[in-house]
């Protein structure tokens, strides 16, 4: 979706895969072709400058390197553009935050010495489907991209160089680097009702769809609700100012008048756009094995450190491991994995996250 959009808002794309059979219709039909509601989209097809399967061949040169894909392949794709990336680049890694500290460390162990500006958002630019063949449907556009880098003392060039790709998005400069990794929607509500419907999931209900009305009742909301407000719990330690899921959700916290309101979380998580998303029809989704892993046991790890109760993000966890057999505090994403002491106080991880030393 990021090279089809970019590629027909007149930028130079390149788009570089590692393997796959999905691919290769891409590469045969020279583009990929864009369905969707919006106006400008239905049949568009967005003809990509280079299509590539040689990294070094798709970074050479670029300025902005756009890296969107699940967390759990950030290590990967480091280690592939470690040896290849030049002086003055930027980097970005779209989906999760903490992508830049991640590429940080790896940099750092695979002894890249250029003068390189890693940046990361909370959330990937669009809400789309692969439909197959060369085609991408888009089901929304996610407007506001809280963006940081890492060190965090780059970020106001991140965010340059995130406005000048999406002029017509608001890039919200993060107040510290793990603002991006808290405000995770996908952790915050892909989880409650990937449990709450484990046996239709597992069943491969064809009907279920994971935002439906039948599927996020006002019960799987409230357990929502009950992570984002750990969420915020953890945030406020750390001095980040955070605003509830639902604020997120609307970017907005005023009407035009000015006049304070509310709605509540159910309200605003159920939009047309979500609840078109067929699925998913197992288990064994990114849903689980990324949101868990790199999502919640993130959140209880800082919530172990900060001496912040996460009873709730903790019995997610507990209830993902026995459902799919899986350790995920043993894989998952911690403090000690971010590069972080959990013994430092808090000047100290500031220090840290914004200078990247102490």
């Amino acid at each position: 979706m990021c090279a089809a959009d970019l590629s027909l808002r007149g930028h130079e794309v390149r788009f570089y895969s590692r393997t796959g059979e999905r691919f290769k219709p891409v590469i045969e039909k020279g583009g990929i072709k864009l369905i969707g509601k919006e106006d400008e989209l239905p049949g568009k097809f967005a003809k990509i400058s280079l299509l590539t399967t040689d990294i070094k061949e798709a970074i050479s040169g670029a300025d902005l390197i756009l890296n969107p894909l699940p967390f759990f392949g950030v290590q990967t794709y480091a280690k592939l553009v470690a040896p290849h990336i030049e002086d003055g680049q930027t980097l970005v890694y779209l989906g999760k935050g903490g992508g830049a500290i991640e590429y940080f460390r790896i940099f750092k162990e695979q002894g890249v010495d250029k003068e390189v500006y890693l940046g990361d958002t909370n959330t990937l630019p669009y809400g789309a489907s692969y439909m197959g063949e060369n085609v991408v449907r888009l089901e929304s556009r996610v407007w506001e991209l809280i963006t940081t880098a890492f060190p965090g003392k780059n970020t106001d060039k991140i965010v340059r160089m995130m406005k000048e790709a999406y002029p017509m998005y608001s890039i919200r400069k993060a107040q510290s680097p793990l603002e991006t990794v808290l405000v995770d929607y996908n952790a915050i509500t892909h989880p409650p009702p990937m449990l709450c419907n484990a046996g239709r999931i597992e069943s491969g209900d064809k009907n279920f769809h994971l935002f439906g009305k039948d599927a996020l009742t006002p019960a799987v909301v409230r357990l929502t609700q009950a992570v984002d407000r750990e969420r915020m719990a953890l945030s406020k330690a750390l001095g980040i100012r955070a605003y509830t899921l639902e604020e997120e959700i609307l970017h907005v916290r005023w009407n035009p008048h000015g006049e304070d309101y509310v709605l509540s979380l159910y309200e605003a998580i159920h939009t047309p756009f979500l609840e078109m998303c067929e699925g998913p029809f197992k288990l064994e989704t990114r849903h689980l094995l990324e949101d868990v892993p790199y999502g919640l046991v993130t959140f209880s790890s800082l919530g172990d450190m900060l001496g912040v109760p996460t009873p709730v993000i903790d019995a997610e966890i507990t209830l993902a491991e026995a459902l799919l057999g899986r350790g995920f505090r043993g894989i998952g994403r911690t403090v000690e994995k971010m590069g972080i002491n959990p013994a430092w106080d808090l000047q100290t991880l500031n220090r840290y996250l914004h200078e990247g030393k102490i």
